[in-house]
């Protein structure tokens, strides 16, 4: 199951799944801050640019112990082809990748990036929204850590209050069922 988050830069609402423990972003969204193209056509464009194979090959080979090397050779050698058209499904399938999610259809669709990739993806775009999506991306993690870390003190403070509670009861003699110890 995965849990839901948004940030918002420049008016475009960008969403976050996370996936496991992993951070994985909308691409679909940040292809939104380029107007005048469809995002899927962003995304494809991207795709089929060979910096970004390169960086997906390594990042595949660095994290992904069931990544097809060999498919990502031919996927590569299709993305030369003139007719070919990637996208995300077909690199996907091909080379076994985990890094990106792609889903079609109504609800929930879109294609989704970890978050490292996702930012070489930002990077290839337009540098205000790099820059502000970062910002953004960064405050969110800062409020999720500060929330963490709250979280496990206010825990902590609890389960001392429990220590020190049980302890009052053991100096009065008082069982935990109810009755003295002298029964």
């Amino acid at each position: 199951m995965s849990k839901h988050k948004e940030i918002e830069v420049l008016g475009i609402s960008v969403k976050i799944k996370v996936l496991g423990s992993e951070d994985y972003i909308s691409l679909t969204d940040i292809a939104q801050s380029e107007s005048g193209r469809a995002p899927k056509d962003l995304i494809r464009d991207w795709l089929q640019n060979n910096r970004t194979l390169l960086f997906l090959e390594a990042w595949e080979e660095t994290y992904n112990k069931d990544f097809n090397l060999s498919a990502m050779d031919t996927f590569k050698l299709d993305c030369m082809k003139t007719r070919f058209s990637p996208s995300p499904k077909k690199y996907i399938e091909r080379t076994n990748a985990i890094g990106i999610v792609s889903k079609a259809g109504r609800y929930n669709s879109g294609t989704f990036a970890h978050i490292e990739i996702a930012l070489s993806f930002a990077y290839w775009l337009e540098p205000k929204f790099r820059v502000l999506f970062l910002k953004e991306f960064n405050r969110m993690k800062k409020a999720e850590n500060l929330l963490a870390e709250n979280t496990k003190k206010w825990a902590f403070e609890k389960l001392l209050r429990s220590a020190d509670e049980i302890q009052s009861v053991a100096r009065l003699g008082i069982g935990l069922t109810g009755g003295s110890e002298e029964e």
